[in-house]
């Protein structure tokens, strides 16, 4: 097994690895390529993130065999078979490759569509999963009419009906401003329906009625609260101390560590992505390879790491990529190259 092209694996990468689709279905035999895979999260604690939601994905819909309702699944099943169809120009040798427990999963969590699945796991609430493809936004309102904008290549998850007894929770893969709906001004006095958590690669946000952002990619989260108070808490034995943000404040945390607390001058920057297709602020070239990769699905190389601290001083708002590389080989000293659709290839211009 080539080992080390793990460390940088997406989850479309795990989806797509047929050695760790066999292990997670319970069919591998080799006593090393099992303990390689089961001590994966420790050996690449940056992949451990998708590395575990694709587990948890691909368990969770093998393990429906039974449903409660078999219109259900034919419902489900035939949205399937008509996303697949007509999606067929983005990975269709992926698709083509992938059983259907996998396919499915596929469709709900990794970038290759867009979509929602509704699902019925029994002895457990329906449970809706919203996600969005390469270049893709969607605005979602929640049951209790709380709106969020999904970024690019991101998902969200959430029971499909709340109450007023149960926290009213969210899951989050990606990037999500929130805008969410305020049920109590008495903050001495708050009911567990009145509680609004937001799950996110370690991190737990309470709040009760606010606007904020959360990304969590590359075992990274950021955090940053445009108007309200929230609460940020940390899960692990070695985690900092919940942190209480106010308007303008963002924060930075990966492998149990604050990376970075600082305030924003203008906290409404927080949210222009949901506004403006590509946007940027003093950003580096990295920075922006970045968003390249997770949110448009490019494959980016550079001639020379040193080229990725280059840095575009000011704002940066383009409709699209095309623009995006326009300010930038007018902007920084570099050349791209653009092999084929989804390649691109930076060097240096000297």
């Amino acid at each position: 097994m080539n080992n080390e092209k793990y460390a940088t694996y997406r989850l479309e990468d795990f989806l797509d690895d047929d050695a760790f689709i066999k292990w997670v279905s319970g069919k591998e035999q080799d006593t090393l390529v099992t303990q390689f895979w089961s001590e994966f999260p420790l050996e690449y604690p940056s992949a451990a993130a998708n590395y575990e939601f694709a587990v948890s994905v691909i368990r969770t819909y093998r393990s429906q065999e039974v449903w409660e309702n078999r219109d259900n699944k034919a419902h489900v099943l035939e949205r399937i078979t008509a996303t697949i169809e007509a999606n067929n120009n983005r990975r269709p040798a992926l698709l083509r490759r992938m059983n259907t427990w996998v396919r499915a999963a596929a469709i709900v969590l990794i970038a290759t569509v867009g979509g929602y699945l509704l699902y019925n796991r029994l002895g457990k609430p329906a449970r809706e999963v919203i996600a969005t493809g390469y270049g893709e936004k969607r605005t979602i309102t929640l049951p209790d009419h709380s709106v969020v904008t999904l970024n690019a290549s991101s998902s969200i998850a959430f029971n499909e009906k709340w109450d007023t007894i149960s926290s009213r929770e969210v899951w989050i893969e990606g990037e999500a401003f929130f805008d969410v709906k305020h049920l109590n001004r008495d903050t001495a006095n708050i009911r567990p329906g009145q509680r609004f958590l937001v799950h996110s690669n370690g991190l737990t946000i309470e709040v009760l009625g606010t606007s904020f952002n959360v990304r969590s990619r590359h075992g990274k989260t950021k955090v940053g609260l445009v108007t309200g108070k929230i609460q940020v808490g940390f899960s692990g034995t070695a985690a900092p101390k919940a942190v209480v943000m106010l308007p303008g404040d963002y924060i930075e945390y990966a492998d149990n560590h604050l990376l970075l607390t600082k305030k924003i001058d203008k906290p409404e920057s927080i949210k222009r992505w949901t506004q403006v297709p590509l946007t940027f602020t003093d950003a580096t070239l990295s920075e922006i390879i970045e968003t390249l990769q997770d949110n448009y699905g490019y494959t980016v190389k550079v001639s020379e790491q040193s080229i990725k601290k280059l840095k575009i001083e000011g704002d940066i708002n383009v409709a699209n990529v095309e623009e995006l590389l326009t300010v930038i080989t007018t902007t920084l000293n570099v050349k791209i190259a653009q092999p084929s659709e989804k390649e691109l290839v930076i060097t240096s211009g000297k």
